[in-house]
């Protein structure tokens, strides 16, 4: 595994794969562009050709290409591995070969059967009138080729016959195109005379269909029922219906760039959303999201708007869907829909066009929303009416993961409800929140600013930059701030302390004490944070004379001394009244004293 790491890291060059994202602009020996992680004027994003790193010092995210990787395509490391691989051209062992050439084989057969239905759509007598009616729903010719749009014709063998000339039955049914006759044991195609939406991974391979009735008048002649509106792939080997949204490879990018995420119900709500400029947009496989969904929606962003049909099915939904989201610690919007004949957004795309992209843009705070709902409907004046309003809202406050945010509302239930706060905390003690998304869990899901500095702060990788700048400054480090510096900074500062003194490495000064620290194993762990540094300390600091450079490092020193000292003081405050209630008057004296002692060394 390590040697390809390192193969890769030799034959992919991190300006090269960042400018295929991002347009960079050459700054002295480095690159600059905007930051493609959050919304920026000017650009703070630097990618540096010397030491193969990157780093925004807008939003504090940093890394090397397999970081950039797994922040813009939203991916965990094995995925990223497998991406920047490929780009490479190294070819990886997989752990279990016999199920990855099933993965491959159902990977090939559905990109097969993409193009089939895409040559039906356009060349076949049914399928051009069903061109047509996408045509008549609004949809542009670039929309259906880019989300890839097809015809399944109306017959029972077509696509198997078509897909068994290289596949056999079994890897055909494994893929979910095909369906087993329980009577006679033959296999027949499940998508027959509909219109066909290919489902995509984030990585834009086909992984399985959803399928739309196509002249509704036809019959199923096996069961002689009408038959369902919509016919989905089932759950395979390649396709997670949990883990899936339709669009997301479409819509990735614009919800980071945009900074939220909006969830439509059905895949012409998605098309047409995109098509109208509102490219942020995804549809979920069902009525009600899961958690693996909701995770992948937070690696872009924690903002999350919903725009349901505006009938009993959406409500439910909506309904349905939120309390995990709120457990998630995302922010729930709302987009309604209030105009009459038009209940979604492809209605309201295929009415208005681009002032959809408006309206997508404006939403309204969910529990606002829903709150508002819940007083018209329920009359809060009677006891029944209090009782049925509660048990609409306090799952919802129960899944709040902020307990400020979650305070908040508790007070306008209580206000609404003409309760005291502590009968609503009371009843939420008996509420079970749908809470299966945990802090700890949320620490493995995203490259973080803290993630990347490892055992330092952020602010102590700023003194660091300084100190690559000008190794001398730490010989100014006051005793009175050592006590509020992590052991791995005071090594660290300790070793370019010792090399300030030699004058042989003085014009080199920079590099080489790049390359001493990150060549040393002690520090092996924090090898990345030590780059970034020296990326600051050549970006931000090249101008700087000695005196600017010791200003920064005084006020920086400051600033994490007040930090640990305001740290110290909460502490303390929780001690002081433990001794309180214990009626301790020793300890109190001695706590009283400390906390009097910090409270003069925060005012110096």
């Amino acid at each position: 595994m390590e040697d390809n790491i390192s193969k890769i890291k030799d034959r992919v060059d991190i300006v090269e794969l960042i400018g295929g994202y991002v347009k960079l602009q050459k700054a002295g020996i480095n690159y600059k562009a905007r930051c493609p992680f959050h919304n920026e004027k000017t650009g703070s994003f630097f990618v540096s050709p010397e030491r193969q790193i990157w780093h925004c010092f807008g939003c504090g995210l940093g890394g090397d290409i397999f970081g950039f990787i797994r922040q813009i395509e939203g991916v965990e490391f094995p995925e990223a591995l497998r991406i920047l691989a490929a780009r490479a051209g190294v070819e990886l062992e997989p752990v279990r070969p016999e199920f990855q050439n099933l993965k491959s084989r159902l990977y090939e057969i559905c990109e097969l059967s993409a193009k089939f239905f895409e040559k039906q759509l356009h060349e076949s007598a049914t399928g051009k009138r069903a061109l047509e009616y996408l045509y008549g729903r609004g949809l542009t010719g670039e929309s259906i080729e880019k989300f890839r749009l097809g015809f399944a014709p109306d017959s029972w063998r077509s696509l198997k016959d078509f897909l068994g000339r290289k596949f056999n039955s079994n890897e055909i049914r494994d893929a979910g195109l095909s369906v087993r006759r329980e009577n006679s044991g033959e296999d027949y195609d499940r998508f027959r005379s509909r219109i066909m939406f290919p489902i995509f991974d984030l990585n834009s391979q086909v992984v399985g269909f959803a399928g739309r009735v196509f002249e509704t008048g036809s019959k199923d002649t096996a069961a002689g029922e009408t038959p369902a509106k919509y016919v989905n792939s089932p759950q395979t080997p390649i396709y997670d219906k949990g883990r899936i949204l339709y669009g997301l490879n479409h819509a990735k990018m614009a919800i980071r760039q945009k900074g939220r995420c909006v969830v439509v119900e059905g895949n012409m709500d998605v098309i047409m959303s995109h098509q109208a400029g509102a490219d942020n947009s995804v549809a979920s496989s069902g009525t009600a999201f899961t958690d693996g969904q909701l995770r992948l929606i937070k690696r872009y962003t924690d903002n999350l708007d919903l725009c349901f049909d505006a009938d009993s099915a959406g409500a439910i939904a909506l309904e349905r869907g939120v309390d995990l989201a709120l457990s998630h610690g995302l922010n729930v919007g709302v987009i309604p829909i209030d105009e009459e004949g038009i209940k979604d957004p492809a209605d309201y795309v295929r009415k208005y066009g681009d002032r959809w992209t408006e309206i997508a843009s404006k939403s309204v705070p969910f529990m606002a929303y829903f709150f508002d709902l819940s007083k018209k409907v329920f009359d809060t004046s009677t006891a029944l009416g209090k009782k049925l309003f509660a048990q609409k809202i306090l799952p919802l406050v129960a899944s709040i993961a902020n307990k400020i945010e979650q305070s908040h509302w508790v007070a306008e239930a209580a206000l609404a409800l003409k309760v005291k706060d502590d009968f609503i905390y009371s009843e939420l003690a008996n509420v079970k929140a749908r809470r299966s998304y945990t802090p700890e869990e949320a620490k493995g899901e995203a490259v973080t600013a803290h993630e990347v500095t490892g055992a330092l702060s952020p602010a102590e990788e700023d003194l660091i930059s300084l100190l690559i700048k000008e190794p001398c400054l730490a010989g100014s480090i006051p005793e009175s701030a050592i006590p509020f510096l992590s052991s791995t900074f005071k090594s660290i500062a300790e070793h370019l302390k010792i090399m300030a003194g030699d004058e042989s490495v003085k014009k080199d000064r920079p590099d080489w004490a790049v390359k001493t620290l990150t060549g040393n194993p002690v520090f092996s762990p924090i090898s990345m944070n030590i780059e970034v540094a020296y990326l600051k300390s050549d970006e931000l600091w090249k101008d700087r004379n000695i005196e600017h450079l010791e200003e920064e490092f005084k006020n920086i020193l400051c600033h994490i001394k007040r930090k640990g000292i305001m740290a110290k003081l909460g502490s303390l405050e929780y001690d002081i009244k433990g001794a309180e209630k214990a009626c301790d008057k020793t300890s109190l004296a001695k706590l009283l004293a400390e906390f009097s002692s910090l409270t003069k060394e925060l005012v110096q």
